[in-house]
């Protein structure tokens, strides 16, 4: 039996001004405006193919034809019997039948928001209205499979009926981003541009940096130095300037950004490429090379008028059996404590984006630790460049949400923040992800407007500040759009 409360129209809407500024402000503008999210992970091939997602596990949980996994729903589900990692990749069973027994235990996800953007895909894009369980769970697989060989349940589609406008892929360096250049072609009606994510690279911690520093500096024809490093990684960056990218993105351990000399750079690069010797990840050459290469980032940035994305605060991979079984991005990262935000960032950001210049570009920085939201709010606060990034992987819960938009309401200024990012894999959960970013947005200012913090005017100024302007003035992409 459906719950018509659940997801209902003033779910989230917690006061009659967030409800008026949802219905009467977001929704209207959001169809005109469409979706923009300048962080996906969302697989270009797989739309170029435009072929059928095939059934509700694929289209949900995990898809290996384009690595797709959902990650959260996956590490909440395993810790109920009887599903597990193990099922989740048997390939001795049915789709259907992991579909059942994730059914099994999905009533025990209840209170998560996981639990709710699933079924928000199942009503928003299925009209289905069942709750996912052990009753339910044949009778959903069933339609939802029947519904997706329709051709406007193809990928496509799909994210042209969520209003999909813009969305920025996350590529390696070395990706010759064939199907940026089929997008442009095949999907003339919706922008898919490129983001520089050169980790592996840097990341010497790592036992296949060597062979990526290899792959790269003979794709652009460079010796395998450190000044071969950087000026193949400066190519390439040139090259994804020039198929439109508006931003790099950078996962970092902690966000390393000291002067760090050439000579001391290049010493720790023949230790680690010639030598062999391992780096632990907080050790003082990972900080010293990082940060190195940070500023060659920003300065690749500043010449090709892009923004400098960086996340933080995160320990990949800390389940060894994870990811010794199943690869990364299966849910075992966690975020650090102690992490040293100021010193370590504040050289990089007096020398790119302190204001002193108007060649600066800008900076989004995303804290992965909610502990750290107060630091990025007071750096957004003394450098011009620098903004605070919308709440997301480990802080995309509705009351973080609301906790992030009010602490930077407080302390800086909504009109400054990142606008939102999906973050995601699944094609079928953009709409749903950005319909919550909607709901919280307009519950946030509502609650100032219901305070008498904010006018009316400003209320509605902010809801379309946050679900659009923000992203679009910051990653510079007005012109892109009005074509």
């Amino acid at each position: 039996m459906a719950d018509r409360d659940f997801l209902g129209p003033e779910w989230l809407l917690t006061t009659k001004e967030a409800v008026w500024l949802y219905h009467e402000v977001a929704l209207p503008f959001r169809k005109t405006c469409g979706i923009v999210d300048v962080h996906t992970h969302l697989s270009l091939q797989q739309i170029c193919e435009n072929r059928s997602l095939v059934n509700i596990w694929k289209a949900e949980v995990v898809d290996e034809r384009y690595g797709n996994r959902d990650h959260y729903l996956l590490q909440l589900a395993a810790k109920f019997p009887p599903f597990s990692y193990d099922l989740a990749y048997d390939p001795s069973l049915s789709d259907c039948e992991k579909w059942m027994a994730l059914g099994r235990v999905f009533p025990y996800l209840e209170g998560n928001h996981v639990h709710q953007w699933l079924h928000l895909d199942l009503k928003r894009v299925f009209g289905l209205e069942e709750c996912l369980g052990p009753d339910t769970a044949e009778h959903i697989f069933r339609v939802t499979e029947e519904a997706l060989q329709r051709e406007e349940m193809r990928p496509q589609e799909l994210l042209r009926r969520m209003g999909g406008r813009l969305f920025c892929t996350t590529d390696d360096p070395a990706d010759d981003l064939v199907h940026h250049g089929m997008a442009k072609e095949m999907i003339p009606d919706i922008i898919f541009l490129p983001t520089f994510r050169p980790d592996v690279y840097c990341n010497i911690f790592d036992k296949r940096w060597r062979e990526n520093v290899e792959r790269l500096c003979a794709l652009t024809g460079e010796d395998t130095t450190l000044r071969g490093l950087v000026e193949a990684l400066r190519k390439r960056h040139a090259y994804f300037a020039s198929l439109g990218a508006r931003a790099s993105d950078h996962g970092l351990l902690e966000p390393f950004g000291l002067e760090v000399e050439e000579k001391r750079a290049e010493e720790i690069f023949i230790r680690a490429y010639e030598k062999g010797e391992h780096f632990a990840p907080h050790s003082p050459e990972v900080r010293d090379f990082i940060s190195f290469m940070m500023h060659h980032f920003c300065e690749m940035n500043r010449e090709h008028r892009m923004v400098t994305q960086i996340h933080y605060g995160v320990l990949r991979n800390a389940n060894d059996s994870l990811y010794a079984r199943w690869g990364s991005d299966t849910g075992g990262d966690v975020t650090l404590d102690g992490v040293r935000v100021v010193e370590n960032l504040r050289p990089l950001l007096s020398r790119f984006f302190s204001g002193k210049s108007k060649d600066e570009s800008h900076l989004v920085l995303y804290a992965m630790s909610h502990e750290c939201l107060h630091v990025n709010i007071a750096l957004e606060r003394a450098f011009p460049g620098v903004h605070t990034g919308f709440p997301w992987w480990f802080n995309d819960a509705p009351h973080l949400i609301e906790q992030a938009l009010l602490e930077v309401a407080n302390s800086s200024l909504l009109a400054s923040m990142g606008g939102p990012v999906a973050d995601g894999r699944k094609i079928l959960s953009e709409g749903s992800r950005f319909e919550v970013f909607d709901r919280m947005i307009c519950r946030v200012v509502g609650k100032l407007l219901a305070e008498g913090q904010i006018s009316r005017r400003g209320a509605a100024f902010l809801v379309e500040s946050l679900m659009y302007r923000n992203s679009v003035r910051i990653f510079g992409l007005e012109e892109m759009l009005a074509q």
